[in-house]
């Protein structure tokens, strides 16, 4: 990787003169690194899978509530009703959720177990 650095600090030598700034190129071929370190940051990788796994989560739900033919609503109410409960309810449980005190409770409790 740092043979690819001192690549791509050549070419922006070479490329833009100094004054223009990172040149397309160099900007097209500084992204993968970029991402490659984001994502090797043990944190944010953790953050951005849960918050896909909660976004897929989301829109399935939502997708259930905009085309079930009405016979699987179990007198749930009108379909805009489900759907404004069920943002409220993401964002209440977002806004008094701590982290890690679901997953400490349950390692607890294993550990006690195997004791």
């Amino acid at each position: 990787m740092g043979l690819a650095m001192v690549a791509v600090a050549k070419l922006s030598l070479v490329g833009g003169g100094g004054h223009h700034g990172l040149t397309p190129l160099v900007t097209a071929l500084l992204w993968p690194f970029i991402l490659k370190f984001a994502f090797s940051f043990r944190p944010l990788r953790e953050t951005c899978t849960d918050m896909s796994d909660a976004l897929r989560l989301f829109f399935f739900q939502m997708s259930q509530i905009a085309f079930d033919n009405g016979a699987a609503a179990g007198g749930g109410g009108p379909r805009w009703q489900r759907a404004l409960r069920l943002v409220y309810e993401r964002v209440t449980h977002a806004r008094h959720a701590q982290p890690g005190s679901e997953g400490d409770d349950s390692l607890i409790a294993l550990s006690m177990l195997a004791l």
